[in-house]
């Protein structure tokens, strides 16, 4: 069984990449199930402590999640100006030279409508469910701080299967069979072994995630230098 929960973007949205550099940093199109539950875990850290958010770590790093887009979805290249660490060697002819500015290429992705985020997991309980509608509404940004989202919904009741306009992991062979274009989308996950410290800040354990591929339905109708349009199919 699945709930849905609809997040309504106040702002645009960027999620690089795990493979992207500081210099080009491609956007996902979506948020990750990785950058969900971590702002999850952070709305829980803040609003009530880190030994609830530790105590229920099980429960959300066990969540499955799928993602339904707008019917229109915009990519907008832009260079930007950022600031970068001095290389050694100009550090050691000017000490004082800490940060440089520099030139680094981002994506930021407009959605025309809200976004629904689905999750499913078979040993949820009711207070489970009333927790995480608690502190899903506290969740206000995915991806880079400053891409806000408002809560929409949380779904009373559960449905058994997810409509055609949710994305799909590529191991569902069902999913590419209607002939429909897809956009295939590597994202990160939780790893089975990953434990509430391995995603700790203040924590010395080195965190573990899992990479997935999904298949989002969707195709590019037009492109230039400065943006890329995409029409769910």
């Amino acid at each position: 069984m699945w709930w849905e929960i609809e997040y309504q973007p106040t702002t645009l949205f960027s999620l690089k990449t795990s493979e992207a550099t500081n210099a080009a940093g491609k956007s996902l199109l979506m948020p990750s199930p990785y950058a969900v539950k971590m702002a999850l875990l952070n709305a829980i850290c803040t609003y009530d402590s880190i030994k609830s958010a530790e105590e229920k770590f099980v429960l959300i790093k066990d969540l499955q999640m799928e993602f339904a887009l707008p019917e229109y979805i915009v990519v907008n290249n832009c260079f930007i100006r950022i600031m970068q660490e001095s290389r050694s060697e100009t550090r050691a002819e000017n000490p004082n030279i800490m940060f440089k500015s520099t030139v680094a290429f981002r994506e930021y992705v407009y959605f025309a409508d809200s976004i629904k985020i689905s999750i499913s997991n078979n040993s949820i309980t009711d207070d489970d469910l009333l927790f995480l509608k608690k502190y899903f509404a506290k969740v206000n940004y995915f991806g880079k701080r400053g891409c806000f989202f408002q809560l929409k919904s949380f779904s009373e009741n559960a449905i058994d299967t997810l409509t055609n306009d949710y994305s799909r992991e590529i191991t569902n062979k069902e999913f590419f069979s209607d002939g429909r274009a897809k956009v295939l989308v590597k994202v990160d996950d939780f790893g089975h072994k990953t434990t509430f410290q391995k995603v700790n800040n203040y924590s010395s354990e080195k965190t573990e995630r899992i990479s997935k591929i999904i298949a989002l339905p969707y195709r590019s109708i037009k492109s230039n230098k400065s943006f890329t349009l995409f029409k769910r199919s």
